[in-house]
């Protein structure tokens, strides 16, 4: 990525963090519960996050996933953690957090696996 490509996405990731903010608060403003607006800030970023992917650098190296693959999964667990935190937030139960938490890092790592595998495997 050239570095006026870097400055960009910064530039637009920075912009959807402050509107996940706004939307955070507008929502802990309305529901009288400031905590939930964490949570939604957390969905609202992770789920930017996954969409953002589609446009970063595919190319895996040999260390490690490539760059579009670490926003999926991070933007998966954070927009996970968040949706934990508001069912907890409205619920007050331990186990369905617990079942949010675990369905969300199975589906990350199933969709990761699904994703990295190799075409020629399939035929």
């Amino acid at each position: 990525m050239t570095e006026s490509n870097s400055r960009t996405s910064t530039a637009i990731s920075v912009g959807a963090f402050l509107l996940a903010i706004a939307f955070g608060l507008v929502v802990g403003y309305t529901t009288g519960d400031y905590l939930s607006a964490v949570w939604v800030v957390l969905i609202a970023f992770g789920l930017y996050m996954v969409v953002a992917s589609r446009f970063r650098n595919k190319d895996q190296g040999s260390f490690g996933p490539s760059e579009a693959d670490a926003m999926v999964a991070g933007g998966l667990v954070m927009a996970g953690i968040g949706a934990a935190g508001l069912v907890y937030t409205y619920t007050g139960e331990v186990i369905y957090t617990a079942v949010v938490i675990l369905v969300v890092l199975a589906l990350t790592g199933i969709m990761m696996a699904v994703k990295n595998r190799s075409v020629r495997e399939w035929e």
